[in-house]
């Protein structure tokens, strides 16, 4: 007996094993607020400018990224967060000067990778597949540093004191 194949669903599959390493390109937009000094980011691009809470005109720059190897490192800053948080219950860790006692630095660690990865999917229209475990972000030409003690990694592209250096 032969199988019936359907061929929009072989079309579709085909063509996901060919962009299984095809980066996703978007831009995050890094915000300052001149009068009260803020700084932040959004993935919503406005051409015609913003205006801060304060009534003041903000400074906007606009970094490409690519969404996938952005999503896959801060993938990879959980699950440094989730093996720190395991450790830290037998205050072992690496994390303890970091932490201390207080978990509450490292919840919000967690909540602000959580959230970011949530903008990084605001910003595309398709599911956000991480790269492979053995993606290398540096042979790829990822610029990041590497946060000590936590070892979480910061991309260049969320470092905004590289957008507005003598802000804040």
């Amino acid at each position: 007996m032969s199988k019936v194949i359907n061929l929009a669903q072989w079309k579709q599959q085909k063509e996901s094993k060919q962009n299984a390493d095809d980066p996703v390109f978007g831009f995050l937009i890094w915000l300052h607020c001149p009068t009260c000094q803020t700084i932040e980011y959004t993935e919503v691009r406005i051409q015609s400018g913003r205006v801060h809470k304060c009534g003041t005109l903000v400074e906007e720059v606009e970094v490409p990224i690519d969404i996938r190897a952005e999503y896959t490192i801060s993938q990879k800053n959980l699950m440094i967060l989730e093996k720190a948080f395991a450790e830290n219950s037998g205050l072992k860790s690496k994390f303890k000067k970091l932490l201390g006692e207080n978990k509450l630095i490292g919840e919000q660690l967690k909540k602000n990778e959580m959230e970011y990865q949530h903008r990084l999917a605001l910003m595309t229209l398709k599911k956000i597949d991480p790269y492979p475990e053995d993606w290398d972000a540096k042979k790829n030409g990822i610029e990041f540093v590497t946060v000590q003690p936590s070892g979480i990694m910061i991309t260049a592209a969320r470092q905004a004191d590289k957008y507005f250096p003598k802000k804040k």
